[in-house]
């Protein structure tokens, strides 16, 4: 802690630049993955076997902020080229060539055929749940120390995932799956 408080002080933070337009995070290079790590271990005392879990969050945060660039300031304006040609102004360290680049393969054949394919995929999707980071198992667990000694089957994971925190379910055609559910429950 004395290293983190030292360096907090002294204003002195690690630059680690990851560019925006690898696809993969496998193609990133190990060597900035190195410097992702030391940065955090610079800055965090981390236990034994940390640094593959620091740098799959790494990873994933990547690849969300990523999205998230994708989806608000790109997108949305594909045919507004003037507002494509800079970064957006909360993300001002993002360099303007990196930023060309990453919008050039946002707007490509490649990645639209892709986007397209994931979105109808996503249109197929019924019975949406409401389970945020948790999953399945993060609600399985808050279950069983709210409600012990209660054996917690399929379907009430199904139906609980799909409530919202009053206990409602807002889409009416999940509603009708839920009330379908009960009523072959009572039939056992």
């Amino acid at each position: 802690m004395p290293r983190v408080v030292k360096r907090k002080l002294q204003k002195v933070r690690p630059i680690v630049e990851v560019p925006l337009v690898d696809k993969k995070w496998s193609q990133i290079p190990k060597d900035v993955k190195e410097q992702i790590w030391e940065a955090v271990d610079m800055a965090f005392v981390v236990g034994q076997g940390g640094k593959k879990s620091v740098l799959a969050s790494a990873a994933k945060k990547w690849k969300d902020f990523k999205s998230t660039l994708t989806r608000h300031y790109i997108l949305p304006y594909t045919n507004d080229k003037e507002k494509l040609s800079h970064p957006p102004e909360t993300y001002k360290f993002i360099e303007k060539a990196q930023w060309d680049a990453f919008v050039a393969s946002r707007l490509s054949q490649d990645f639209e055929s892709v986007h397209s394919q994931h979105a109808q995929i996503r249109e197929k999707l019924e019975y949406n749940h409401r389970l945020s980071r948790k999953g399945y198992a993060g609600l399985e667990d808050e279950l069983e120390e709210t409600m012990p000694g209660v054996e917690i089957d399929r379907s009430t994971l199904w139906k609980r995932a799909r409530q919202d925190k009053h206990g409602n379910i807002p889409d009416p055609k999940v509603a009708e799956k839920a009330k379908l559910i009960v009523s072959l429950l009572t039939l056992f």
